[in-house]
């Protein structure tokens, strides 16, 4: 008979068949099999959530943004033949179109697919304390996408003073300088100098539009004690067509 050692029977007693489960090769389980297994579609849900909803998310956001900047990079961009800024006069979109398209049409301008004559109305309501609308036109100004400015007498004149406003000296023909000579806004403009005070010259840098058929019949949607003044914008890229609204404003034919 052989006596076993209690050694030999303690690690006798912890040792596992050679066939236990923990010795058996275990093949990982697909996603797909791990899902089929899920007895309810409330684990399965749960089980997406945890797993796939953060990067399906993120992944469908850099295709969204993928897609924008195609888009944006590829799309045709609209050229304005002309913008003109009602500042501090507000209008809606049914007036506002009716000018776009009375000066259209008896300026015979034909606009290509991507062409635009804009009259903005609701934009640019720089004076009652809204920060936003004075940023956007000093912005758009100074991106050189406003070419006309109509506003009241006392708004017209501060951003002249600025520099914004082109001299009609400069810019009118001669028949449209002669003719409009009694419309003249005459104000001054900043020194170059850093001082911020005025220049001693007066120069010709709007028009008084009042007592015109145009302002007769728009100038009653608005309410407003001072005088309507029109200029161009120092750097406008469309003063051609700039001139072109002049002549249709003040009702004067082109030669």
């Amino acid at each position: 008979m052989i006596t076993l050692k209690d050694s030999d029977a303690k690690e006798k007693q912890t040792m596992l068949n050679d066939d236990a489960a923990i010795y058996q090769k275990r093949e990982p389980k697909s996603e797909r099999q791990k899902f089929s297994e899920m007895k309810t579609f409330e684990d399965k849900l749960n089980y997406f959530r945890m797993y796939y909803l953060k990067g399906l998310l993120a992944g469908l956001v850099i295709a969204a943004l993928g897609i924008y900047l195609i888009y944006t990079i590829v799309s045709p961009k609209d050229e304005f033949l002309l913008h003109v800024a009602f500042v501090d006069y507000l209008f809606d979109s049914g007036p506002t179109d009716r000018m776009t398209e009375d000066f259209i049409s008896a300026s015979g301008i034909i606009l290509g697919e991507h062409e635009v004559i804009k009259f903005d109305g609701l934009s640019y309501q720089v004076s009652g304390g809204d920060v936003n609308s004075a940023t956007a036109f000093a912005t758009h100004v100074m991106a050189g996408e406003i070419d006309v400015v109509i506003a009241p007498e006392s708004t017209f004149t501060s951003y002249a003073f600025n520099g914004t406003m082109n001299s009609l000296t400069e810019s009118l023909p001669a028949d449209l300088y002669a003719a409009l000579s009694d419309r003249f806004l005459l104000t001054s403009v900043r020194k170059n100098d850093g001082s911020g005070e005025a220049s001693d010259e007066q120069l010709v840098l709007g028009l008084y539009l009042d007592n015109t058929p145009f302002w007769g019949d728009y100038g009653p949607l608005i309410r407003s004690e001072e005088r309507p003044v029109i200029g161009i914008v120092s750097n406008s890229k469309n003063k051609e067509t700039a001139i072109q609204l002049l002549r249709w404003l003040f009702e004067l034919p082109a030669l």
